[in-house]
C-alpha cells in the first residue's frame, strides 16, 4: 500500500503535529525546538512559545542577560523554565498561565526542548544563560551535579511538598540523589513498556498477546501474512532504541540486566536470546519496512493508522495515541511476553515529572517556588488525572480519580514494576550498548556472539577504568533479588 510507505505523508502529518521554535545560547549556537501540538489543533500561545533567534542572540546577550531575568510586566522576576516533554503541553501551558496571572512577584517563561537537551543545558550553563528551572535528566544527574549545572534542593523543600511528594521515600541513588543530597523529586512515574496492539486486527485473526517471547514471531508472521502489503506484525523504531523501548523491559521480566549487581561488573550475555527473536521475526519477514532506522514519531504514525499489528513502548503511549497521533482503530495493552512465560524479575518504571534547579541561578528562591509551584497537589491532581502521567506517591495515588485518567489506566496498576539501582555510568570506546545490540538483531548485523563479548571487555574496561580515576563507584548489592531490585544492600566501592 502506497500509504504506508508515503514519507511525503508521514512529512505532512508530522507537520501538522509540531511547530519549530529556535533559542539562541549567547551566540555560541542556534538550537531547534519541536513543540508537538494535540489532535484539537489548538494554538499554542503561551509561555511555550517563547524564543528568540540565533541572529538576535549574536549581539549583546551577555551583557543583558541580567536585565532579562528581570524583564516581564512590573518588577516581577522572569525564571525560565526549560522542559523536553511536549506530550503535556496543553494542560502545562494552562498552569503556567495561571500561575502568571495570580503571582504577584515572579513569571514563568516556559520553553520545550525536543533537541539535544541535555547537550543545550550543558552549553547555556557554559556561556551563563542556563535556565532557572529545567526538567529532570535522571541519566546525566550525578554528571550534572559533579560540573555544576545543578544544585541541591534540600535547603528549599518545604513539609507539604514533602508530605504530597513522599519525598524521603523516593531517593534514589544515582537518580535523583547523591547521598543525602536530592537534586530533584520525582512527582510521577512512566510504567514500564507494554505490548500496544491492533485490536482489530488480532480480532480478525483470533490472536491473543503471548505470554512467551518465542510465540510472537509466529503471529506476527500471521498478522504480515494477512495483511498483503496493507499492515505488518511488528515495528521497531530502530532509530530510537528498540532496547530500550521494550526488549530491555522484557528481559527484566526475565531477571535479564547488562549489570551484574551481585559481582559488580556489566554482562550483556543475557541478551542473546532477543537478537536472536528479533532476527528470527526478520527471517520470517514479519517486521515493517524500514524498522531498522525509522524513528520512534514516525512509527507512531504507522501504528495509528493501522498499517502495523505490534508496537512495544511504555504509557506515554497514551497520550500519544490519543492527542498527538490519534488511532484511527481500536488499540489495546498488554503485558510484555518473557523468554520462558513467567515473571523472574521486576519491571523498570521511571521516575520522572521532577525538575531541577540550576546552580547559577540568580533566583534560587523563586526558582524553587517554580518547582514547589508543579509539585503541588493542585497541579499534580490535574497532571494526573489528564493522563499524562502515573503517580509517583502514595499520597497522590489517593487523591487522583482513577477513572479520569483516560487510557493511562492502561499502564497502571502491574505489581512487578520497580526503579532499580543505577548502574554505574561509564564512558566505554566504541558503540553504546544499545546501538550494538540492534545493530547485531539486524539480519546483515554483526555476529551475536563477539557483538556481546565486545561490550562486555569494552564496558568492563571503562568500569575498571573510572573506577581506579575516582569518576565512578562500583555498585555490588550481595542480597540482590531481581524481583526487588532496589531493596537490596548497596555498596559504593572505590576499588
Amino acid at each position: 500500500m502506497d500509504s504506508v510507505h508515503s514519507a511525503g505523508k508521514e512529512e505532512e502529518k508530522m507537520r501538522k503535529s509540531k511547530r519549530l521554535m529556535s533559542l539562541g545560547l549567547a551566540g555560541l549556537m542556534a538550537a531547534s525546538m519541536m513543540v508537538g501540538c494535540s489532535s484539537s489543533d489548538k494554538k499554542e500561545t503561551t509561555a511555550a512559545s517563547a524564543g528568540t533567534t540565533a541572529a538576535d542572540t549574536q549581539t549583546t546577550a551577555a551583557a543583558t542577560q541580567a536585565e532579562t531575568k528581570k524583564e516581564s510586566s512590573g518588577d516581577k522576576t522572569k525564571i525560565t523554565v526549560w522542559t523536553n516533554n511536549r506530550h503535556d503541553l496543553e494542560y502545562m501551558n494552562k498552569v503556567v498561565d495561571e500561575f502568571n496571572n495570580t503571582n504577584d512577584h515572579i513569571e514563568i517563561e516556559y520553553v520545550v526542548q525536543t533537541e539535544n537537551y541535555e547537550n543545550l543545558i550543558t552549553m547555556a550553563t557554559s556561556s551563563g544563560q542556563a535556565p532557572d528551572v529545567f526538567g529532570s535528566v535522571s541519566t546525566k544527574m550525578v554528571e550534572f551535579a559533579n560540573n555544576g549545572i545543578t544544585q541541591p534542593l534540600n535547603p528549599y523543600i518545604t513539609d507539604e511538598y514533602r508530605k504530597v511528594n513522599e519525598v524521603e521515600q523516593h531517593m534514589y541513588e544515582g537518580l535523583n540523589s547523591i547521598g543525602e543530597d536530592i537534586y530533584w523529586v520525582p512527582c510521577g512515574k512512566r510504567s514500564g513498556a507494554r505490548i500496544i496492539y491492533n485490536k482489530e486486527i488480532f480480532d480478525n485473526l483470533g490472536l491473543e498477546v503471548p505470554a512467551k517471547l518465542s510465540d510472537m514471531v509466529d503471529i506476527a508472521k500471521q498478522i504480515t501474512e494477512a495483511g498483503n502489503g496493507e499492515y505488518y506484525g511488528i515495528i521497531f523504531p530502530g532509530a530510537s532504541g528498540p532496547f530500550e523501548r521494550w526488549l530491555e523491559h522484557s528481559a527484566e521480566k526475565s531477571g535479564i540486566t547488562r549489570y551484574d549487581y551481585v559481582n559488580g561488573k556489566f554482562d550483556f550475555s543475557g541478551y542473546k536470546p532477543y537478537l536472536e527473536f528479533v532476527r528470527e521475526l526478520y527471517a520470517a519477514n514479519a517486521v515493517f519496512p524500514g524498522s531498522s532506522s525509522i524513528k520512534i514519531d514516525p512509527a507512531r504514525v504507522q501504528f495509528a493508522e493501522g498499517h502495523v499489528g505490534i508496537h512495544g513502548n511504555a504509557s506515554q503511549e497514551a497520550t500519544v495515541l490519543t492527542e498527538q497521533f490519534p488511532a484511527t482503530m481500536e488499540w489495546g495493552v498488554a503485558d510484555l511476553p518473557t523468554l520462558d512465560g513467567t515473571i523472574k524479575g521486576a519491571q523498570a518504571c521511571t521516575p520522572n515529572n521532577g525538575y531541577m534547579m540550576s546552580a547559577i541561578t540568580k533566583h534560587p528562591e523563586e526558582a524553587w517556588e517554580v518547582i514547589e509551584y508543579f509539585g503541588s497537589e493542585e497541579v499534580l491532581k490535574g497532571y494526573l488525572e489528564g493522563g499524562y502521567t502515573l503517580p509517583m506517591s502514595k499520597y497522590m495515588e489517593e487523591k487522583v480519580d482513577m477513572s479520569k485518567i483516560g487510557r493511562m489506566a492502561d499502564f497502571a496498576g502491574a505489581d512487578y514494576e520497580a526503579v532499580y539501582p543505577e548502574v554505574p555510568a561509564v564512558t566505554p570506546e566504541g558503540e553504546d550498548w544499545r546501538d550494538a545490540l540492534w545493530n547485531a538483531c539486524l539480519p546483515e548485523g554483526p555476529n551475536i556472539d563477539e557483538t556481546i563479548e565486545k561490550l562486555n571487555k569494552a564496558y568492563n574496561e571503562a568500569l575498571d577504568k573510572e573506577t581506579k580515576m575516582g569518576k565512578v563507584k562500583r555498585l555490588v548489592i550481595k542480597d540482590y533479588d531481581p524481583l526487588h531490585p532496589n531493596e537490596g544492600t548497596m555498596e559504593y566501592l572505590s576499588e
